[in-house]
């Protein structure tokens, strides 16, 4: 047949690959914003995905064993297409009531995947035994026809796997993504006997291109991607005052800047973290982990034009965003580093007064900035007289107090002084801002952080997201 002599079958395995990957990294994506990032929701996405492809496997051969019929995968692809459409009109609706019915965040992620994720996942895997069945011409080469189409998967997948996280995300959001793969699947639908049907195929491919390209005109204002992150930008009041703030999930504000007074600071922590530094011994080498919006960067460059302030953020797209949404200036005395946290303190050579930790993905510190190594890098890049001063969110009761211990732990191997500060009674999570050193702490204001005696975790087991898990929970 036509289709087979042209090599349809591995062009169409290869786009089947290639948007069941884009599909799956936006799928997690859409739900940051809402659910989250962590472990917990790439695991119930990636869970869902491969459950419902398996039962697309079996479904499929079933049924192309009894039809065996070409069209049946145009048919196919233009039922994968709907499905993308249909996620895109409705993920946000049905996101927000997941979230309003369900308090568990790993609940969250599975139901939520479940209904957005799980009926496109299943109309991918069918698609795969028709594949392997039309191209199946003999027993002598059926192996050789099942591995090439696999193996053009693959490649679809990895290429798709790529493509997404190093340069769509970069240019297009997650919903574009989306758009990318229904117009892929679109025009696979064509490839396959396109004389068949074609006014109703014709009039399905309209509409839900139409529909599609209807649904990114939606406003979709302040809704940020870049290949490390979802962020949302966002416009609200605090004490009478306009203020813009940047989130990447639903645990909070990760910065934000008051609009007409951009050189204050504007949250309760960023303010003691630089009351901290203003009581510092020396403060001519300053390390910020973390950049956000840079507010506290900037701040920190305009108080001591004479410091040096190097700042390690790992996504560099929010150097832009910083300066078209936050008011940053880049002062002269600002050293900006887009690496990992911990890649950078394992590696630099350059020797701190002050070191200031931020490093948040939404609400959840990465376990990679909680381990016994990483206390000993720190204490290697930290002068003997300097300080640390750590953002902590956490508590001193129940699972927040492990919490805390498994935060403080680190830092306190090698620095025997900390006090620290709370935004909230001791007994309920909140922000906390602790300073250690090796050097007794004078902080105005600071009490000493009392806490028995706990062992690091390390960089092979480090539970840090069972215990902000349970923490939120209120164990």
């Amino acid at each position: 047949m036509l289709f087979k002599k042209l090599s349809i079958l591995p062009i169409i395995a290869f786009i089947s690959g290639f948007a069941l990957m884009t599909f799956e990294l936006a799928a997690a994506r859409v739900l940051a914003p809402s659910i989250g990032s962590s472990t917990y929701v790439w695991t119930s996405v990636i869970g869902v995905i491969i459950a419902a492809l398996s039962l697309g496997y079996w479904a499929g051969g079933r049924v192309a064993d009894k039809r065996n019929r070409p069209t049946d995968i145009a048919w196919i692809c233009l039922a994968i297409a709907t499905a993308i459409t249909l996620t895109l009109l409705n993920y946000q609706q049905l996101i927000d009531t997941t979230v309003q019915t369900i308090a568990d965040s790993r609940l969250q992620g599975v139901v939520a995947s479940l209904l957005l994720f799980a009926p496109t996942s299943f109309l991918i895997g069918s698609l795969s035994p028709y594949l392997v069945k039309l191209r199946v011409t003999s027993l002598a080469t059926s192996g050789q026809s099942f591995a090439s189409l696999s193996a053009l998967e693959s490649i679809g997948g990895i290429t798709g796997t790529f493509i997404t996280g190093f340069i769509l995300f970069g240019y297009i959001g997650a919903r574009e993504a989306f758009a990318v793969v229904v117009l892929l699947l679109l025009v696979s639908s064509w490839l396959i006997t396109p004389g068949h049907r074609w006014q109703a195929r014709a009039a399905i491919s309209i509409v839900v291109g139409l529909v599609c390209l209807g649904s990114l005109l939606i406003a979709n204002k302040g809704n940020i991607d870049t290949p490390s992150a979802h962020y949302s930008i966002f416009d609200a009041w605090v004490n009478g005052d306009p203020v813009r703030g940047i989130a990447s999930g639903p645990g909070g504000t990760q910065s934000g800047v008051y609009v007409y007074q951009p050189e204050k600071l504007v949250f309760w922590y960023t303010q003691r973290m630089a009351e901290v530094v203003a009581q510092a011994p020396e403060r001519n080498n300053i390390l910020v982990l973390g950049g956000g919006a840079f507010t506290l960067p900037q701040y920190l460059a305009r108080t001591y034009p004479d410091s040096t302030v190097d700042v390690v953020e790992i996504d560099p797209k929010l150097a832009d965003i910083a300066r078209q949404y936050f008011s940053y200036e880049d002062p002269k005395n600002v050293n900006m580093i887009f690496e990992d946290a911990r890649t950078y303190i394992n590696k630099t050579d350059k020797v701190y007064d002050a070191i200031l930790v931020d490093v948040y993905s939404d609400a959840d510190v990465p376990f990679s900035l909680a381990t016994k190594e990483y206390g000993r890098q720190i204490e290697r890049v930290l002068d003997d007289k300097g300080v640390v001063i750590v953002n902590m969110i956490a508590g001193q009761r129940g699972a927040c107090r492990e919490l805390l211990q498994a935060l403080d732990a680190p830092y306190r191997q090698s620095m025997s002084f900390a006090a620290y500060m709370s935004q909230r009674p001791a007994h309920v999570k909140s922000n906390m801002i602790v300073a250690y050193s090796k050097q007794p702490i004078r902080w105005v204001g600071a009490t000493p952080l009392v806490l028995p005696a706990s062992t690091a975790y390390t960089d092979n087991f480090a539970p840090l997201e069972r215990l902000q898990q349970d923490c939120q929970a209120g164990k």
